[in-house]
């Protein structure tokens, strides 16, 4: 299959290094890459650069549009309110945000922020801004540097996974949605407020305590520190991680509208990962970040320095494949058109020549329904002429010289006879003989007549048609 776009996403996901990649096509992004490097900050940087290497060349990835994705332990969330009157220079208000954040020179942030959302009557701003200490990401991209992995851009993983959550609503308007990442040992609670990115705190999962307990207790944290009004209501929690599937049952016990992330979002999967979606939304929204122009929530916390600006000639090559598969597709469906011309012209000329032919078998086959006719008519007449001269022939030339008839029906097919004989046991066996007669029986006993001393008989006996 020929895709036209390829995002790369990768999550640092604890001790593991975890890959994904989208490839989009004209009928839309597909997950189709995915998998888990287990404990990538020990292993040796040469064996898993070749391992990593392997799958990406073995999956035909593009190393040209990777997405990091840090993880929230590592990033400082503020959220600001400000006059509207700064959004003119709303840029240069954040420089000044962030210094005052700076404890040291040396201890400098990378930043990024985005514009939440503005006031009712546009005088106060919402901003959301993510800091990461340099040094911290610095680490992060010698090492992945180390195994020959350079992204184009570097956010936070809760973020992407808000994208991934927002890319198919439409219904955001006065909504709010939980998004849950479960680890093993951790939890991370999002809220997403009216398509916002409103709130996000990662905690710890203590020894014995249930995931329930722990839920119930950030639900309370979040709506507490968000002061939601008193018609606003959570319309879904979404559940995602790892530990995802195995707390779904004990939370959907306490929580109405609890359901997990690949029962939410509207993505075409390939087979074989569709059970790794919950481990991959992370990595699958990080990838989504990287292939859309316009993400709800756009963060790059990656230093100016070290981002690459595509230039518009960038996108040639897709052009031209573009419209090469356009210019392809035009001249099949107009081959098919003239192939199918042609056919209709070679059948045209196929059914003129069998006309005379056909014109014949139809005259034939008219002549003989005609004859079929006349022969039913004969029949018919054959079988209906009156048969009794025929009969009474028969019987004249069947019986013996000392027989006589004295009654004789014929109806319907259905013989009756009476008279006297000599011999009249006799006579039935001379009346089956006949070609005209079929069934001859006996009807009531055969009596001698006192006067003539002869038999008296009636017979009964059907016309043999």
């Amino acid at each position: 299959m020929i895709y036209l776009k390829t995002a790369v996403g990768i999550e640092l996901r604890g001790e593991d290094l975890l890959i994904s990649a989208l490839q989009s096509n004209f009928s839309g992004a597909v997950f189709n890459h995915f998998k888990r490097f287990a404990d990538y900050r020990s292993r040796d940087k040469e064996e898993l650069r070749q391992e990593i290497a392997s799958f990406v060349k073995s999956s035909g990835l593009s190393k040209e549009n990777i997405v990091l994705g840090i993880p929230r332990r590592d990033l400082i969330l503020r959220y600001l309110d400000l006059p509207g009157e700064v959004l003119d220079d709303l840029k240069q208000v954040i420089h000044y945000q962030v210094q005052s954040f700076e404890p040291t020179e040396e201890d400098r942030f990378c930043y990024d922020y985005a514009l939440l959302n503005r006031g009712g009557d546009g005088k106060r701003l919402s901003v959301l801004l993510v800091m990461i200490r340099r040094s911290l990401l610095d680490e992060h991209l010698q090492i992945l540097n180390a195994l020959g992995i350079r992204p184009t851009l570097v956010t936070g993983s809760s973020m992407a996974l808000s994208n991934l959550f927002l890319r198919s609503r439409s219904d955001l308007q006065d909504k709010t949605y939980v998004l849950v990442d479960l680890s093993p040992s951790s939890m991370e609670l999002i809220v997403l407020r009216r398509g916002a990115f409103a709130y996000s705190r990662p905690v710890p999962k203590q020894a014995g305590q249930s995931w329930a307990e722990l839920m119930l207790q950030e639900l309370n944290e979040a709506t507490s520190k968000l002061r939601l009004e008193p018609e606003e209501t959570l319309e879904k929690i979404v559940l995602t991680g790892e530990a995802a599937e195995s707390a779904h049952a004990e939370l959907a016990a306490v929580l109405q509208d609890c359901e997990l992330i690949r029962n939410a979002v509207d993505l075409k999967i390939a087979g074989p990962h569709r059970p790794r979606v919950q481990e991959a939304a992370n990595c699958i929204g990080l990838a989504y970040t990287g292939m859309v122009r316009r993400a709800p929530i756009r963060i790059n916390l990656l230093p100016q320095e070290l981002r690459t600006h595509q230039t518009r000639w960038a996108y040639v090559p897709a052009a031209i494949l573009t419209l090469a598969i356009l210019i392809l597709a035009i001249v099949l469906a107009c081959h098919r058109t003239f192939q199918n011309q042609a056919l209709v012209r070679k059948l045209d000329r196929e059914i003129e020549a069998l006309k005379q032919p056909v014109q014949k078998v139809q005259s034939l086959r008219s002549e003989a329904e005609e004859l079929e006719k006349r022969i039913r008519i004969l029949e018919d007449r054959l079988c209906n002429r009156d048969m009794n001269l025929e009969i009474l022939r028969e019987l004249t030339n069947l019986l013996p010289p000392d027989t006589y008839l004295m009654t004789y029906t014929y109806r319907e097919g259905v013989i009756q006879m009476a008279g006297v004989s000599a011999s009249a046991p006799n006579l039935i066996s001379l009346l089956e003989k006949s070609p005209l007669l079929k069934d001859v029986t006996q009807r009531g006993g055969i009596i001698k007549d006192a006067q003539t001393g002869k038999d008296r008989f009636s017979f009964e006996a059907k016309l043999e048609r």
